[in-house]
């Protein structure tokens, strides 16, 4: 394998005399290149960290100047010098006589030349000087327009730059946007014609966050097995990199400092000020000055942390701090900041057991929601000794939360019958209290196992709990939506929620409040009231994005809204949806994931992919059995999966006795749907009796369709309600009932457009293809989705029916839209606010399926909404 020193360059890497030569084995940076190529700006700075890779873009800027353009390159090689050293060496570089006139005399020979002038400044001196500075800052001000400056540096030099960005004359690239990308590794691996598995070349990206000096110290004379232990033991190279390179020019105050970040996850200029005894502040400006690998992790310029691979190598260099004392420290400051979570980790890194336990009891369900809390807590409890998390009531409920959550169930069970160890408690209040908690838990577990005698639990607990416990009366509240969901009362559903609702606005918990929002969006569906439920899925994930970057919640309203996409037939849009809910589902590690696997299954089902949706199928039930998930959570659902699997593939009688075997498995155990699938017994119903229909039992399948309709009609159940009619429209199709069946269908088709729902149509197009297609007809080349919900307008046919799901506000939002006129423009107009103009945008996009404004117009007019 060859070595970066004897790999062959490129043809691109001819030296042109007058400029350093390139190293082997260059990355091309197209994007970047062009981006500084292209940019008018009278100064190019390139500011990053040593080994970003600087003065190789800078020397091939250079070597693309155009023949019209004058080109000086000087390299300072990051060493100090004065003003008057400066100037000199910039005349010298362009071959004009320098005298005693310093600045003033070097400004006036630019401005006597002619043409146009490229100066390259190659590593900028790395310590800081104010007079330095100021010189260049003046020679950018007063230098003529013809000039234009390319500066690489390591440190961030003090000029004016607000001042020239405003002016349009600076274009800065840092060190984040010259890290490589998996392209750009590609590239040079096929340089060095090393070949990588995918998941070692991933491990190497992550681990080295793309800094170029790093990638290739670890590629240097290495196998993928070596490799593989480079990336976990270290590589001796990189320390010495960073020893030579990063903190020879540090003082050791500095180096000691840079130790002691090394060792956090995150940091902030509140928590250095606390940990570095009032030195915080000025050390992260000197970081930032210096360019030394610290990386912002949010927009707001609070928090940041140092670059992986570089926190890593001073981990394991010589001299670093104790440890200990450092996360002594960080553990009191996050604990005074209300952030328990990570002082409990900085408590157990310390080595402090006790305190991280009593760190825990302040652990509440609100924040087990946030995060990656929830399976950090899990984590901890298999780590940390047994007899520590039962030894407070606290603990033993917060376990038992936390179990639930992620769905184990029997070992949430388990859970709670340790409190019984702490009955009696001393006194009737705290007596009270505890049989409360146990009465809660009881209850949202009792619902998670589809067990009727939820409703019990929960209705007593909300009698027993205080004002305090009001976590615990929302999570209450929820289960008893949910319990009423599963038996199909739509209205109580509507009560309990909004009781929940209610309770956590008082208390100011937008999590809470988006998770009820999840089963609001659920029972939406299930109504028909697909454009609301869509609108709620949207307005929760945008609020809860505003302060958490990941949660439980989150993944799970990405679910819904990816679901919402699919019953419609947005099959591309829905994908993606549910690949975004799935990797943050993945990353919460909650249980709801199944339903993005079934959601993706039945995409791939309506592709006609049977292998794949078999593939997702698999992959639910070992996920769930990997998270030790029971199988009462997840058992039912696969099954009615599988059975409609088995149908698609023509096997019917192994589709019915599966449904009739899941069904009767319920029924037996008297047992109810789980969350997100409350509609699972009607569902099994359904497909049972259009089994017997294509197994040729007509009258019996028309006859447990009718009673099934009437049901979900009773109920409220609009969606279900509508699949029945289309199915029962196929018994009286296969009965020769013909008049009677066209009539049916055509109802249930004009249901199917005002609910936006287009997944029966869908099963039903693979049976009675032509059928359909006499009752919907549609133009040459359009496809189910557009035929349903994109019809020809009629002359004759009033608009009434779209025109239900658009308010007259959004309307006349629409319309100015589609005249072409801006947000603030309609804002003007209307005489309303531009947030108000946006969120219309947002829900008519929400609303007609559609995510950009010229899609929203073109499907109002499909529709007939906007009239001529």
């Amino acid at each position: 394998m060859p070595t970066l020193a004897i790999a062959r360059p490129s043809a691109l890497q001819v030296q042109p005399a007058n400029l350093p030569r390139l190293p082997p084995c260059v990355v091309s940076r197209p994007a970047l290149l062009q981006r500084l190529l292209a940019s008018e700006s009278r100064l190019r700075l390139l500011c990053a960290p040593a080994g970003t890779g600087k003065s190789v873009l800078l020397g091939q800027c250079a070597r693309h100047t155009p023949a019209a353009v004058e080109r000086v390159w000087l390299d300072l090689g990051g060493r100090s010098l004065t003003p008057t050293q400066l100037c000199k060496r910039l005349a010298a570089a362009m071959q004009l006589p320098f005298d005693d006139g310093g600045e003033a005399g070097l400004i006036d020979r630019l401005h006597e030349r002619a043409g146009r002038l490229w100066i390259f400044i190659d590593d900028y001196p790395r310590q800081a000087d104010d007079e330095l500075d100021a010189c260049l800052d003046r020679l950018f001000a007063v230098a003529p327009q013809q000039v234009t400056w390319w500066v690489a540096s390591r440190r961030i030099p003090a000029w004016n730059l607000p001042r020239l960005l405003l002016q349009g004359d600076l274009l800065e690239l840092k060190g984040e946007e010259l890290a490589l990308d998996d392209a750009a590794l590609n590239e040079l691996l096929a340089a060095l014609q090393v070949t990588l598995a995918q998941d070692v070349r991933q491990a190497l990206l992550d681990s080295s966050e793309g800094w170029l000096a790093a990638i290739r110290l670890l590629l240097l004379d290495v196998d993928e097995d070596a490799l593989r232990q480079r990336l976990q033991a270290g590589c001796p190279l990189l320390r010495d990199y960073v020893q030579r390179e990063v903190l020879a020019d540090l003082d050791e105050e500095l180096r000691s400092d840079l130790h002691a970040l090394a060792l956090l996850p995150r940091f902030s200029r509140s928590l250095c000020e606390h940990l570095l005894e009032g030195r915080g502040s000025e050390l992260l400006g000197e970081l930032q000055r210096r360019q030394l690998f610290v990386r912002s992790l949010d927009s707001s310029g609070t928090w940041f942390r140092l670059w992986r691979p570089l926190a890593e190598v001073l981990r394991l260099l010589p001299g670093a701090p104790a440890p200990a004392p450092i996360h002594v420290r960080a553990c009191q400051w996050f604990a005074q900041h209300g952030d328990i979570r990570e002082a409990v980790e900085h408590a157990l890194l310390a080595g402090q057991v006790e305190v991280a336990v009593n760190y825990l009891q302040r652990f509440s369900q609100e924040q087990l929601l946030q995060g990656h809390s929830v399976a950090q807590f899990l984590q901890w409890r298999e780590e940390l000794p047994a007899w520590l998390f039962a030894s407070s009531p606290r603990l033993i409920v917060l376990q038992a939360w936390a179990l639930i959550i992620c769905a184990r169930f029997d070992e949430a069970a388990d859970c709670i019958q340790g409190l019984a160890h702490f009955m009696p408690q001393p006194d009737e209040r705290r007596q009270r209290k505890l049989i409360a908690h146990w009465q809660a838990l009881t209850g949202v577990l009792a619902r998670q196992c589809g067990r009727r005698d939820a409703r019990m639990h929960c209705e007593q607990a909300l009698q027993m709990l205080d004002e305090g416990s009001w976590s615990q009366r929302v999570l209450c509240y929820q289960a008893l939506a949910q319990q009423h969901m599963a038996e199909h009362a739509l209205d109580q559903a509507k009560q309990a929620l909004d009781q929940g609702l209610r309770l956590a606005r008082l208390n100011g918990s937008l999590i809470f409040e988006a998770l009820l929002n999840t089963d609001h969006c659920l029972l939406l569906q299930m109504r028909g009231e697909a454009g609301r439920a869509a609108e709620l899925a949207e307005q929760s994930l945008a609020l809860l994005r505003e302060r958490f970057n990941h949660s439980p919640v989150v993944a799970r309203l990405l679910l819904v809204r990816a679901s919402l996409l699919a019953r419609q037939g947005l099959d591309e849009a829905a994908q993606q949806a549910y690949r975004l809910g799935l990797q943050e589902a993945e990353h919460c590690e909650d249980a709801y994931i199944i339903s993005g696997y079934l959601g993706m299954l039945e995409l791939a089902e309506s592709r006609g992919d049977l292998d794949e949706a078999h593939q997702w199928l698999q992959r639910a039930e070992r996920v769930m059995q990997w998270s030790h998930v029971p199988e009462v959570r997840y058992r039912c659902v696969l099954q009615l999966q599988a059975g409609r699997l088995l149908l698609r593939q023509g096997q019917t009688g192994r589709a019915r006795e599966l449904f009739a075997q899941t069904l009767q498995q319920l029924q037996q155990r008297q047992q109810l749907a789980p969350s997100e699938f409350y509609d699972l017994l009607p569902r099994l119903r359904r497909y049972l009796a259009l089994s017997d229909l294509l197994l040729g039992h007509h009258a019996a399948a028309e006859h447990a369709l009718r009673l099934l309709l009437e049901e979900c009609q009773l109920a409220g159940h609009r969606s279900l309600a509508c699949e029945c009619r289309v199915s029962l429209a196929e018994a009286l199709l296969m009965q020769d009932e013909l008049e009677q069946a066209d009539n049916l269908l055509q109802q249930a088709l004009g249901e199917a457009r005002q609910l936006r729902l287009l997944r029966p149509l869908q099963e039903l197009q693979q049976r009675q293809a032509q059928w359909l297609d006499r009752l919907l007809p549609g133009e040459a080349g359009q496809n189910l989705h557009q035929r349903l919900f994109d019809p020809a307008p009629c002359l004759d046919e009033p608009a009434s029916a779209g025109t239900a799901l658009l308010s007259s506000r959004e309307l006349a939002v629409l319309q100015l839209i589609a005249q072409g006129c801006s947000n603030q423009e309609i804002a003007d107009r209307l005489f309303i606010s531009l947030h108000t103009v946006k969120t219309h945008a947002r829900r008519i996009n929400v609303k007609l399926g559609v995510q950009r404004r010229t899609q929203a117009v073109a499907m109002a007019k499909a529709q007939g909404l906007m009239g001529d």
